[in-house]
């Protein structure tokens, strides 16, 4: 691999502030690899992220300045469409967004920010320094007026200096048609999947036949944890639960099931590895991880949500994973149909991110001089 050196002449390394989306754990799992080529880069990183996320990032860089940074407080309902819903909260989220980037201006000036890496936090871009908008989402689907959103996707991103997207352009891809069916944006670029696991050679023997990811915000994400734990502690194999809540440690074990809260990535990859088969939502960021462990899975996306019926239906089709609906997931059948489902490999190609990365902190020197 080829380590750059933009910083040879440069005596003072920039600092980048990075800020997940608060919307379960995956928007700042994806974040750990930036993060680490970031720093490998010579870049002084500062985390901006709140509750479970930050949490997160705090266990994986605990040597790195974390701040508390206010989201918008998104909910999933308990039942009907999650686009509905999205629709009504509509005023919430353009206002968070607001605020959001008036603490920006705040945080950039305070703490020296000399470039933004935002994922899918729409309010984090800055007029005088380098951003990058970084998401799987170029297209965003909806039962209902799908081109006003696009409309209004592509407007912010349009803020940013460049978007990134963690795929690939061609085939094989992860996204599908969310960042494959519309052009993108003349400043997007792929920067290939990203996770914080890698491929590991399957044991000769499994500590567990299931291992259960919980993710997403509530109030679906608890009621995801109930029934899996049901079905789990009804059916007769060895299981673990990871409740994806990482502020709180709790491992016990109930009924034959072993239930932790949180798991560091090197820990959770050699869960996932140590597992006949995972249990997931269908978020994107689970979809890098199964891909980059060639892992076999059940999918169920949330509720009402939109991209994850769509990811779970595409892969489906695909034979990737087999997946149910929420409503009519049972355990025993979902265990005996996904035997037809192989997995599907794609690991991510390393040198994509490097490069942009690379050229992302050219840009952010380049701004300083």
């Amino acid at each position: 691999m080829n380590t750059f050196s933009i910083f040879e002449d440069v005596t003072a390394h920039p600092k980048i502030l990075v800020s997940p989306l608060n919307w379960g754990l995956g928007h700042a799992s994806r974040c750990v690899p930036v993060i680490k080529e970031l720093i490998r880069q010579g870049a002084e990183v500062v985390i901006a992220a709140e509750e479970h996320p930050k949490a997160l990032l705090e266990q994986e860089f605990s040597n790195l300045e974390t701040i508390e940074f206010p989201g918008y407080q998104i909910t999933y309902p308990s039942g009907g469409n999650m686009a509905v819903h999205m629709l009504k909260i509509m005023p919430k989220i353009l206002n968070g967004i607001k605020k959001e980037h008036q603490f920006l201006e705040k945080t950039v000036e305070q703490l020296g920010i000399d470039g933004i890496i935002s994922d899918n936090r729409f309010g984090l871009y800055h007029n005088q320094i380098p951003t990058v908008f970084m998401t799987h989402q170029v297209m965003v689907k909806s039962p209902f007026g799908e081109a006003l959103i696009q409309k209004l996707n592509g407007r912010f991103m349009s803020k940013y200096s460049s978007v990134w997207i963690p795929d690939f352009e061609g085939e094989p891809n992860l996204s599908g048609d969310l960042a494959h069916q519309y052009s993108i944006p003349n400043h997007a670029s792929y920067i290939g999947p990203l996770s914080r696991f890698n491929h590991l050679d399957e044991p000769n023997e499994y500590d567990y036949d299931v291992l259960a990811v919980i993710s997403g915000p509530e109030p679906q994400r608890t009621l995801f944890q109930h029934i899996l734990q049901t079905e789990l502690e009804l059916t007769n194999v060895k299981a673990m639960m990871v409740l994806g809540k990482a502020d709180t440690p709790i491992n016990q074990e109930i009924e034959g099931v072993t239930i932790t809260n949180h798991l560091p990535a090197k820990e959770l990859n050699r869960a996932f590895q140590r597992a006949k088969i995972i249990i997931a939502r269908s978020g994107y960021s689970t979809l890098m991880d199964l891909a980059a462990t060639g892992k076999r899975a059940i999918l169920i996306p949330t509720p009402g949500q939109t991209e994850q019926e769509y990811l779970a239906e595409l892969h489906l089709n695909a034979k990737h994973y087999f997946s149910v609906d929420q409503e009519r997931f049972d355990l025993d059948e979902a265990l005996t149909y996904s035997q037809d489902f192989n997995g599907f490999s794609l690991p991510p190609n390393h040198s994509l991110l490097e490069s942009a990365v690379s050229d992302f902190l050219a840009k952010v020197v380049q701004s300083a001089q």
